[in-house]
Formats: structure tokens, C-alpha cells, sequence
């Protein structure tokens, strides 16, 4: 029963919970939120095998309140690190019951003065704490030691001209595609309106643009070999050598580009843009010439029920909050439009179309390809970003940026927000 008096709904009859852990006892499957599966094989741990066997009951007990492969993936690097620990020690333990706690104030000492030591320390304290056989005793004792604080932090908030550089280069790179599709946008309305000469160029750009719109390909003709050639892509490339299907959707580059934007303005974290769906548009009282839209936050933490967000932003002007809310929902329109009559009912905000149909994100966390289309913005392509124009990390830094200047907590907790954001940071 929930927490408010209604019954839950029952599964129906021919449902099957997943098994977390294989008959051999060393494979752990781990489900999603979206309810994929991913197998973490034991056998693989470089330990004696009865103490694979208790890391792996461990790790599947653990695994009842995740709702990512991340939470899993997270916990088998904490369980590798731990692993060559032991093995560094010549004559590992041979169950988790076995460990000594001077072997635990080792693998304590040793990784306490690292952020990444520290994580496998906070992260297999949990799961040694589900061993019965560790409950009593010094060994226990040694666990029930807490985890050093974090130390000052690696990553700091931008300086005014910092920001201004990182801004100045994603602004850059989003109009100039906001301005393209806008452009190409007029152009397709102009030819569905019939106001373009059949015999002109730009009768024919329109002509393919209308093909690109309803499938996100170049309009072409398969050979005998079932390889597709374009007629249409020396006509869209021009002299200048411009976008073909990118003169109507934004590529993964220029998507990254909206979202780093989109943290210095609002403080969202990365992961949000994997599940940002398209703004609910409300009514501003006493304006006319003003849109207020309502963002829907989606921040998966622990705890289902403290999931969402509700955040609302105001257009009134080239400078307000809202602004730009309005040219994202313009810059992606056909790729959300087209993602809707692929896939109906699909409404993310952030959409790209991938260079190529088989760019396939490996990551089952992070929202499926629908066509040629892709959606949110990956750790790599924030690497990638970040590579290419030689700044660094700049959703972790713009969102302490953001969340400093603002001076109260977005989308965290008040301790959180003293402790993590504003005491450690050089520049408050």
C-alpha cells in the first residue's frame, strides 16, 4: 500500500521478478529503471573463489535499491581496486570472513588520501558490512570507522573571465546552428506554402529539405548493392560546403554546446539532459507578450519519491531566464517533431541527429536512438566538447558556478550546498 492509502497495482499473472544472482553464484544481474539488464560476472575477480561467492551475495543485496547500471558499475570498481589490494598482500584472505582488521586498517591507510581511494573505501564499507561473519570482533570495529571527509575539492567554480570564455564559445557555436535552422526552417515553410519557382535552386533545396524533415535522411536511390546515393547532397553542401541534414537538426556537438548554456543559466546537472522533456508552457498572468514555461527537473537520487523538480522560466526578453528555453524548443523542433512520428509520445527536449545511424550509446542508463535521431548529452560528448575547444570540464565547473553565484541550493540539499559548494570553493 502507498504512503497515501492506495493500493498497489499487481503485477500481472505470468510476471517474473528477475533472478539478481546465477545459479553458480557468481553473476549478478543488475535492472535499470528502464528495465535493462546487465550481467556482472564474479568469476572474474581476481579473489579465491568462496570469497567471490560472498562479494557477489554482497553485491546483489546492495543492488536491490539501485535504479542505474552506473550504481553497479560504481560498486565493481570499488570491488576490482579492493581486489588487487589483496592480491598485492601475497596471501589473500580466503573469505570475506577471514579478513583481519589489520588487513582492513591497510586497505584504510592506503586509500584514504584520494578522492577515487576514498569512494572504494566509502563503497566497500557497505558491502563488507553486509558479511554476518564481519558483524563482531576488531574486524568490525575497523568498518564501523567512518570514511574520511573529502578534502578540498580538485574542481573549482569559474572565475568571471573564465566563464565569460566558456560562454563566448558555446553561444558562438549554438547560434550559428540556431541561425541555420531558422533559415532552413523559413525556406521549407515557404516551399510547403508554394511561394518558391519549380525551376529555381531553392525550390530544389526545399524539395530535399521536406525529405530530411519527414525521415532525417537525404532524399537518394538505392544501386544494385542496396548502397544509397544522394542526388541532393552537392545541392545542399553549396560552395561553401555547408550542412546537409544538419540545415534542419543540431549535431551532438551543438547540442553539448545549448547545454552547457543551459547549466550556467539554470545549474542543471549533466544527467539532467538525458530525461529533459519539452517544457509545459503556462499562462503569465496580466502578460500578453510574455511565455512562462514549466520545466520538469528529473535528478535520480535515492528514494524514488524525491525525484522531480518543478522549475518555472519567464521569456519577457533577450535577457531573461526563459530566452533560452524559446530557442531550444525552436532549434529542435524537427528533431522532436520527427522523434514524435517515429516513436509517438516521444517528447525530450534535447535532440541531435548522430553522423551516423549506427552511433549507438553502449550505456543502457541513458535514453535509446529513435532513427538517426539521439537525445541528451553523454559523458563523452561533454570529453569530447571540452577537448575540442581546450576548456576543460565545464558542466561540473558551470554548475558550481552557477549554484555559487546564485547562493542557494539547485536541485541538492542546504548541507550539501555549505559543504560541497560553498566553503570548499576558492572563489565565494
Amino acid at each position: 500500500m502507498s504512503g497515501r492509502g492506495r493500493k498497489a497495482v499487481l503485477p500481472p499473472p505470468d510476471f517474473q521478478a528477475t533472478e539478481r544472482i546465477a545459479a553458480d553464484g557468481l553473476q549478478v544481474t543488475v535492472l535499470n529503471k528502464e528495465g535493462f539488464e546487465r550481467v556482472f560476472d564474479f568469476a572474474a575477480i581476481g579473489v579465491p573463489q568462496p570469497m567471490r561467492c560472498s562479494l557477489a551475495r554482497a553485491f546483489a543485496e546492495q543492488s536491490m535499491g539501485w535504479n542505474s547500471h552506473a550504481s553497479g558499475e560504481s560498486y565493481w570498481r570499488s570491488i576490482e581496486v579492493f581486489a588487487r589490494f589483496l592480491k598485492d598482500q601475497g596471501q589473500p584472505a580466503e573469505d570475506l570472513g577471514d579478513l583481519t582488521s589489520a588487513t582492513l586498517r591497510l586497505w584504510r591507510n592506503n586509500h584514504k588520501d584520494t578522492p577515487g581511494g576514498r569512494e572504494s573505501l566509502a563503497k566497500m564499507r557497505t558491502l563488507l558490512k553486509r558479511e554476518p561473519r564481519l558483524a563482531q570482533g576488531l574486524a568490525a570495529e575497523e568498518l564501523a570507522r567512518p570514511v574520511p571527509k573529502k578534502g578540498k575539492p580538485s574542481m573549482q567554480s569559474y572565475r568571471p573571465s573564465e566563464r565569460d570564455q566558456v560562454l563566448l564559445v558555446a553561444e558562438r557555436q549554438f547560434r550559428t546552428a540556431l541561425l541555420r535552422i531558422r533559415e532552413n526552417t523559413t525556406l521549407l515553410a515557404r516551399y510547403w506554402a508554394g511561394a518558391l519557382d519549380p525551376a529555381s535552386r531553392d525550390w530544389r533545396i526545399g524539395a530535399a529539405l521536406e525529405h530530411i524533415a519527414a525521415t532525417g535522411e537525404l532524399p537518394g536511390y538505392p544501386d544494385k548493392d542496396g548502397k544509397v546515393y544522394t542526388r541532393a547532397e552537392r545541392l545542399l553542401h553549396g560552395k561553401k560546403r555547408g550542412k546537409t541534414t544538419g540545415r534542419l537538426f543540431l549535431s551532438r556537438a551543438e547540442l553539448t554546446a545549448l547545454a552547457v548554456m543551459m547549466t550556467d543559466r539554470y545549474g542543471w546537472n549533466l544527467s539532467v539532459y538525458d530525461r529533459l522533456h519539452v517544457p509545459v508552457i503556462t499562462p503569465s498572468a496580466g502578460e500578453t507578450a510574455t511565455v512562462t514555461y514549466e520545466v520538469l527537473v528529473e535528478k535520480r537520487r535515492s528514494g524514488e519519491g524525491r525525484w522531480f523538480d518543478t522549475e518555472n522560466y519567464t521569456d519577457s526578453g533577450a535577457d531573461s531566464p526563459g530566452r533560452l528555453i524559446t530557442q531550444a524548443l525552436e532549434a529542435t523542433q524537427h528533431g522532436r517533431a520527427l522523434a514524435a512520428s517515429l516513436s509517438p509520445g516521444h517528447d525530450l527536449l534535447m535532440v541531435a541527429r548522430n553522423r551516423r545511424r549506427t552511433d549507438v550509446d553502449s550505456n543502457l542508463d541513458r535514453p535509446r536512438n529513435v532513427g538517426a535521431l539521439c537525445f541528451g548529452v553523454s559523458k563523452a560528448d561533454a570529453r569530447v566538447w571540452a577537448r575540442t575547444h581546450e576548456i576543460g570540464s565545464p558542466f561540473q565547473r558551470a554548475r558550481r558556478t552557477t549554484v555559487t553565484t546564485t547562493g542557494k541550493p539547485l536541485q541538492h540539499k542546504r548541507g550539501t550546498h555549505e559543504s560541497v559548494y560553498v566553503l570548499p570553493d576558492e572563489n565565494v
